[in-house]
């Protein structure tokens, strides 16, 4: 009778461990399954915005992919450049502000090629993908010179003159009453020809495969063949180092 139910707790122990194992080795396959990826797309194009330590830029970058973990593209930019270190001024509270000691606005117009080296691949059902990403091209520079009102007497006088490093009356705040129109400067305009290098980390994120939504951060550099002559009484930089946050929105199409 013993040797009977010792039979049975062994015979019932074999099935419960098949069975276990079985459970294991099924959800060994859940958990290891890999969707079919729906469509490979070879082409992409993006539009984005960025805000650096200098203003803002914009621009609009086209690409393909050439290879399975590198991606590269040209692109066109609009970007702004401020010494971040002046501040608007309204002394009078009269009108439109201006930068106390700017001399001329500036910024860049930016067309380059680079690509994106991918550190981390995104799976194609979702996270985030990991890429290194660097550019590199054309930059021209265009300055414009800032004009602003000047009281010339005590009877309220107001003059529009262009900013400028040697005129006594530029170098205080108290003369200076408010700038004029933007457009103004235009006429004056002197174009600044240089390059430019970007070097960043990107984040893309989503699950579609059609549409990409990407993070980035990094830094980029302007240098110009001849010095800028941006600020009173500082010296003319020949170019700018920027540190930038970037978001980006892109559509891929051209099916393999």
């Amino acid at each position: 009778m013993k040797r009977h139910g010792i039979f049975r707790l062994v015979v019932f122990g074999l099935l419960f461990l098949q069975s276990a194992l079985a459970l294991h080795a099924q959800v060994l396959v859940y958990e290891d399954f890999v969707p079919p990826r729906g469509h490979i797309y070879q082409k992409e194009r993006f539009i984005y915005a960025q805000l650096h330590t200098g203003g803002f830029s914009i621009g609009y970058e086209q690409g393909f992919l050439n290879k399975k973990f590198h991606y590269s593209g040209w692109n066109v930019e609009f970007s702004t450049q401020i010494n971040p270190k002046t501040k608007a001024v309204n002394w009078y509270g009269q009108g439109r502000s201006y930068r106390y000691g700017m001399l001329n606005s500036f910024c860049m117009l930016r067309a380059g090629y680079g690509g994106l080296w991918v550190l981390n691949e995104k799976p194609h059902w979702g996270g985030v993908q990991v890429s290194l990403s660097y550019r590199g091209g054309f930059s021209l520079g265009l300055a414009f010179p800032q004009y602003v009102y000047v009281l010339q007497d005590t009877l309220g006088t107001l003059k529009l003159e262009r900013m400028d490093a040697n005129n006594p009356k530029h170098q205080d705040v108290g003369y200076i009453v408010r700038r004029s129109r933007i457009f103004k400067g235009f006429s004056g305009l002197r174009p600044y020809p240089g390059i430019y290098a970007k070097l960043g980390l990107n984040f893309e994120f989503g699950k579609s495969e059609k549409l990409s939504h990407t993070l980035g951060f990094g830094a980029i550099y302007d240098f110009y063949f001849t010095r800028i002559p941006l600020m009173m009484n500082q010296k003319n930089p020949f170019g700018f180092l920027n540190f930038y946050i970037e978001y980006k929105f892109g559509m891929r199409y051209g099916l393999r």
